[in-house]
């Protein structure tokens, strides 16, 4: 009787275990994110023409490059589309719909609940995507960020 009480407590501390390296991995990967995301924007705020980073995301998709919002020193909010260490797009906030609009033209010819909306970048245009959780699987909806006009849609099952 006591080998199966050995062999049952070995069973359960090997799956806590295995349970903690999981959880320190995990807890590894989002610091090491949040870190590099803090480095890309010490280094925009050192760009001569912006004051302030307000908000920064990395972007992966077809292809991944980071998004920043930026108050430049002429007191103007812009987007940064940045690939590679460079400044591919730059865009005025005030020209692209907010994540919100982007999400309801999305809901226009979509049932089902928003998971996630990211701006980005697609051929060459300024995007939102948004993954709407519904019966039929996980749909993807690419909204044109200045227009509001649905460019793909696509559904994995």
């Amino acid at each position: 009787m006591k080998k199966k009480n050995k062999r049952l407590r070995r069973i359960i501390l090997f799956i806590m275990v295995i349970i903690a390296s999981v959880l320190i991995m995990l807890a590894s990967y989002v610091l090491q994110q949040n870190k590099h995301l803090m480095t890309y924007q010490k280094s925009l705020a050192k760009l001569p023409e912006v004051d302030q980073v307000l908000e920064i995301s990395e972007y992966s998709g077809m292809e991944s490059y980071y998004v920043a919002k930026v108050l430049l020193t002429t007191d103007l909010e812009y987007y940064y589309f940045i690939k590679d260490d460079i400044v591919e797009y730059s865009y005025p906030v005030t020209d692209l719909m907010t994540a919100q609009q982007a999400v309801k033209h999305a809901l226009a010819s979509h049932q089902g609940t928003v998971t996630h909306y990211y701006l980005g970048i697609y051929d060459e245009k300024p995007v939102y995507e948004v993954e709407i959780s519904s019966t039929r699987g996980e749909e993807y909806v690419i909204v044109d960020a200045q227009s509001g006009d649905i460019v793909l849609q696509f559904v994995i099952n």
